[in-house]
């Protein structure tokens, strides 16, 4: 028993450390990138408010690394205005994932709150993919299918808030950047 409880804090230590530099790797390799690599449409002016990504908690390091990438690529796709963290932005993101096995099968769940610059919540996005099976580790169950699906969707609602008529940029519009995440 003793055991586990050190597996778990070891792997809550190595969390903290390994998702910033996970999540700088992929800011890192995608910048100016398209989805195939390429220069791409990023090279064009950014659309829509400038959000910037704070915190994405739940998924172990393997599948938030693959989101991370999966969420630039549909962003650069919408050419839409990410900023770093660390940047003004009219909008702030927290993402939240949730895996769940029930009755043969395996469901994630994600919420994506949109905060303005008052840090009053603006937007929720939210979803659900499930997979058939189970398996001891249920975010094994979470492949790359699955994570895009739940980055296309996520960015495609989260490009209809920003791009909207009524949603008037408060920030001003900085150099497209990637999503850039820090982890927890």
């Amino acid at each position: 028993m003793v055991w586990r409880f050190r597996l778990r804090a070891w792997r809550a230590a190595a969390n903290r450390v390994w998702r910033p530099l996970v999540a700088g790797a992929c800011v890192v390799t995608l910048a100016g990138c398209g989805p195939d690599g390429a220069p791409g449409p990023m090279a064009g002016l950014p659309r829509g408010a400038t959000v910037a990504f704070e915190s994405i908690d739940g998924p172990p390091p393997v599948q938030f690394a693959k989101l991370v990438h999966d969420l630039n690529t549909e962003a650069q796709t919408r050419q839409l205005a990410v900023t770093s963290r660390d940047t003004p932005a009219a909008y702030r993101v927290r993402g939240y994932l949730a895996a769940q096995v029930a009755k043969g099968a395996t469901t994630i769940s994600w919420v994506w709150d949109v905060f303005d610059q008052d840090q009053r919540r603006v937007l929720r996005i939210s979803g659900t993919e499930s997979e058939k099976g189970r398996h001891s580790n249920a975010w094994s169950l979470a492949d790359d299918a699955m994570l895009a699906r739940i980055a296309h969707s996520s960015m495609e609602q989260l490009a209809a808030f920003l791009t909207s008529p009524s949603t008037a940029p408060s920030a001003p519009a900085q150099a497209p950047a990637q999503v850039a995440l820090l982890g927890r």
